[in-house]
């Protein structure tokens, strides 16, 4: 019978794991031994000096019921969307060598090794392209820690959009996901990662990159009690491209955090960051972007670029875009800025007889709309939009000029 009385995080894991094939519990023994041997972060902890985890490494939690992870949209052609429970149940060797295919991993992405008791396997064979986009669900139905999973392959020519959703009303739970996405050579993904959960949330995005593929990347976020989302992409393939794009919205005591790394590992790649975030309240925003050119990835282009609007005394925002080059023939280049908005624009507006107050809230609107244009689905698109206006004052004469 399984434990389900509240524990720590780190207690929730097994002295030993029992089932399931072999190398599942090889990688879930290694991932738990990292775990029990690094700990979860600190305010010491470097990468997560300014994620405040202290509250939910003390806390203690009840598991949740199942993984709360759905597809809500009809399956196209030739992909297929399986239950990782029933595939490690009746075919493991299909997903031997698979997992975790960035390495042993650390902190949360471990706990969610140990612990995810079921997810979804999507795979687009081989020259599928997909023309509607694969849709899924994330609901926080009650206070609990859940760990959904996600894994992805995009076959060699393969075309896909996948957009997932994470939304709960409940501030108590913890959502700690794992999504990895293998993009296979020649290959196009869209990701569209959207977050308009009231509590707690801390995901991790694994990205393989074959030699051509191209991956691309909108996150939106719209507050969140405490989210972390690390997005990690391995160019790995000569020729691959991958875009990285991000808009944030953070209001009273929220605190949304969003790190990013590229690893350039083949030479001719490319790779674009753009995060847009807003902070008013007493919100707390942070963007930590890397991107590291590795000595081989020869003919590298990487560019950065973190802009923040500041709208309150009381608001925080903190951002690091960093390169690490390692290498000599690369056109590399990173700049954040953080400020308020811009008054030429205020006058421009004022000037033609709209009010102080609706020109902040038309510019602000303005400023995060250039990312969610990025979303290529136009029922999603829209639906960002008007989550967005429902956020900010003067949201329908905003609607009415848009």
């Amino acid at each position: 019978m399984t434990d389900s009385s509240p524990k720590t995080l780190i207690q929730s894991l097994p002295s030993s794991f029992e089932a399931g094939p072999e190398w599942l519990r090889l990688l879930r023994g290694r991932a738990a031994d990292a775990l029990r041997a690094g700990g979860l972060p600190t305010k010491k902890t470097e990468a997560w000096r300014f994620t405040p985890v202290r509250s939910v490494v003390e806390a203690v939690f009840s598991p949740a019921e199942g993984d709360a992870l759905s597809v809500v949209s009809a399956l196209p052609e030739g992909v297929t969307a399986r239950s990782l429970r029933e595939v490690l149940e009746s075919e493991p060797g299909l997903l031997d060598g698979r997992l975790d295919f960035a390495g042993t991993p650390e902190h949360f992405a471990a706990l969610n090794t140990a612990l995810f008791t079921d997810g979804l396997w999507i795979d687009v064979p081989d020259g599928t392209a997909v023309d509607t986009p694969v849709e899924i669900t994330h609901a926080i139905g009650r206070a609990g820690v859940s760990y959904p999973r996600v894994f992805v392959t995009a076959g060699e020519s393969a075309e896909l959009t996948l957009i997932e959703t994470y939304q709960g009303e409940t501030v108590g739970g913890l959502t700690n996901s794992v999504v990895e996405l293998d993009v296979g050579r020649n290959a196009k993904v869209s990701h569209v990662r959207i977050h308009e959960n009231a509590g707690m949330q801390v995901g991790r995005v694994d990205v393989r990159q074959a030699a051509d593929s191209v991956y691309r990347s909108t996150v939106i976020t719209l507050g969140g009690a405490l989210l972390r989302l690390d997005v990690r992409s391995l160019l790995d393939g000569k020729g691959a491209e991958c875009q990285l794009d991000g808009a944030y919205l953070v209001e009273g005591e929220d605190h949304v955090d969003h790190h990013t790394r590229v690893d350039h590992r083949a030479p001719h790649c490319r790779s674009n960051q753009t995060y847009r975030g807003i902070a008013s309240g007493k919100g707390t925003a942070v963007f930590d972007g890397i991107v590291i050119v590795h000595r081989d990835a020869q003919k590298t282009e990487a560019h950065q670029e973190n802009r923040n609007l500041l709208l309150s005394d009381t608001a925080t925002i903190h951002t690091k875009p960093h390169l690490e080059i390692d290498a000599d023939d690369v056109v590399c280049s990173h700049g954040a800025t953080v400020g308020a908005l811009d008054e030429d624009q205020l006058f421009y507006l004022r000037a033609r007889g709209i009010p102080a107050d609706l020109a902040h809230a038309m510019l602000t609107y303005a400023f995060l709309e250039s990312i969610i244009d990025r979303v290529g689905h136009e029922p999603t698109r829209t639906r960002m939009r008007e989550a967005l206006i429902a956020r900010i004052p003067h949201g329908d004469e905003i609607r009415e000029v848009t």
